[in-house]
């Protein structure tokens, strides 16, 4: 367990968000999180892959990037297992040795594994959000038993574990085991401004039978 901060708590922590896919759901949950923490005072970073996200992904990643503090790193990352996956967490380790972050959260199995692996920092706090990937896998199957493993090789390597459900932790706690360390939900939410008044385009409202208005001639 890194050291205590509490002699340092009005300080402004460094907070470095890791993921493969900056896709669906779980980048959705990262923006929010690295908005949310950046509204709080702290200096936030994300690092992603680059062969996964498109368009959609360049530009959310160019909209919040004048925001954190730590920066936007990219670089390839495969979904499988693979040889790649040395250099992908030697270039993890060094930006997070140049970074010096206080807290490491990774999201998803594979930068999940990658921030707890072999003490990437001393010093960091080290999060991890599970988003399905590797517990998806029945316990019966050979990538199942495999992944489960692993992931309960590293689950005392784990400081807090942030779940975005209570399916998900459920989930982890059934095929991978109760962690020793601290266990939060954080649902995801919606903000303010997405419950502002939508544009109907000029389309008329139904009338109360669901019908809509006869053509006014």
């Amino acid at each position: 367990m890194p050291p205590s901060r509490s002699e340092n708590q009005d300080q402004p922590l460094r907070i470095l968000h890791a993921v493969r896919t900056p896709v669906g759901g779980i980048f959705r949950h990262i923006l929010d999180l690295a908005n949310g923490q950046v509204e709080r005072g702290h200096h936030v970073g994300i690092v992603a892959d680059t062969l996964t996200g498109g368009e959609r992904a360049r530009e959310a990643f160019a909209q919040i990037a004048p925001r954190l503090t730590l920066g936007v790193h990219r670089f390839a990352m495969r979904r499988e297992p693979s040889i790649s996956d040395i250099g992908v967490w030697l270039r993890l380790r060094r930006l997070i040795r140049d970074l010096k972050p206080d807290v490491l959260h990774g999201h998803g199995a594979k930068t999940g594994a990658f921030i707890r692996l072999g003490n990437a920092s001393n010093d960091a706090i080290r999060v991890y959000t599970p988003h399905g990937g590797s517990l998806h896998y029945p316990l019966n199957t050979l990538k199942g038993a495999l992944y489960s493993r692993l992931e309960r090789a590293l689950m005392n390597s784990t400081d807090l574990f942030l779940f975005e459900s209570a399916f998900a932790r459920d989930t982890y706690q059934r095929t991978v085991g109760k962690p020793e360390g601290l266990v939060r939900c954080v649902f995801n939410g919606v903000t303010a401004d997405e419950f502002d008044p939508v544009d109907a385009g000029g389309v008329e409202e139904p009338d109360v039978d669901g019908k809509p208005p006869p053509p006014p001639f």
